[in-house]
């Protein structure tokens, strides 16, 4: 059940980041993508671990690429 906790704290705290004015429209279609990544781990509870790194690992670079700016 800490699991889904600690998914749902992930989810609701990137809610949060797209709701702000003060980024923009590539950036909040980045976090819609992260949230639906997230939605799709928790959806699977018997998620083997490389799958889990893999999907933890696609929603921290496309966030860090978008909010950091990297080209």
């Amino acid at each position: 059940m800490k699991k889904f906790g600690d998914l749902n704290a992930c989810i609701s705290l990137l809610r949060g980041l797209q709701r702000g004015s003060d980024i923009n429209p590539k950036q909040k279609q980045a976090v819609e993508n992260a949230i639906h990544e997230i939605k799709r781990i928790r959806r699977k509870p018997n998620l083997k671990q490389h799958v889990l790194r893999e999907s933890v690992r696609v929603v921290a670079e496309s966030l860090i690429d978008v909010f950091v700016n990297r080209d």
